[in-house]
């Protein structure tokens, strides 16, 4: 860390610090690899005041998490603008992708640890349907909210596996192709 952002550091609130010293050690060190104290020497805070913002390492993780994910609906609101709901969900896909290929924090878990995913606390996981979910009614989608959280589900779980392993002659970095994949197979999802 350089001087400056060291200095920047410590003037965010703790909150902030923490999360974001989370997301740097497990950029480094995968999630097995984040400890609490770790973290705190990271973030320039004493374990007592880590402890206080965040009682254990699940809820500090959940809470990268959630932070990944208001992000990525942030990128989905300006992107869908008038899309039909196969668009959105091909758009939710490859914004899903791009995100996560993007972070070192999600790349490191997913190349080390794809599992993880799979045991991100439901809460965390609904929060993020339900978000998708909402973005598809209003673009048009008429099924039902549970065949839509399913549908959303199993997008995210596609998309998981894309990037844990990726399928021959698919470049995930290739927005473009990524499009094309998801029309061709993803958008199929929605009826």
């Amino acid at each position: 860390m350089t001087v400056s952002s060291a200095a920047g550091q410590r003037t965010a609130s703790p909150a902030r610090r923490i999360v974001d010293a989370a997301r740097e050690v497990i950029a480094a060190n995968g999630i097995p690899g984040v400890s609490m104290d770790q973290v705190a020497k990271q973030a320039h805070v004493s374990r007592s005041t880590l402890y206080r913002i965040f009682p254990n390492r699940d809820q500090l993780i959940a809470r990268v998490v959630a932070i990944e994910i208001r992000t990525l609906r942030r990128k989905l609101d300006k992107a869908i603008v008038g899309f039909t709901p196969q668009q959105t969900l091909v758009e939710v896909f490859v914004l899903s992708v791009d995100q996560a290929a993007s972070n070192l924090a999600v790349s490191k878990v997913l190349a080390a640890e794809p599992e993880y995913f799979l045991r991100i606390p439901r809460g965390v996981w609904d929060l993020l349907i339900q978000g998708i979910v909402i973005r598809l009614r209003n673009s048009g989608a008429e099924q039902d909210y549970a065949e839509l959280c399913s549908v959303t589900d199993l997008m995210l779980r596609i998309t998981g596996s894309l990037l844990s392993n990726p399928p021959t002659g698919l470049d995930v970095s290739d927005t473009d192709s990524l499009r094309e994949y998801g029309a061709k197979y993803v958008s199929r999802l929605l009826i």
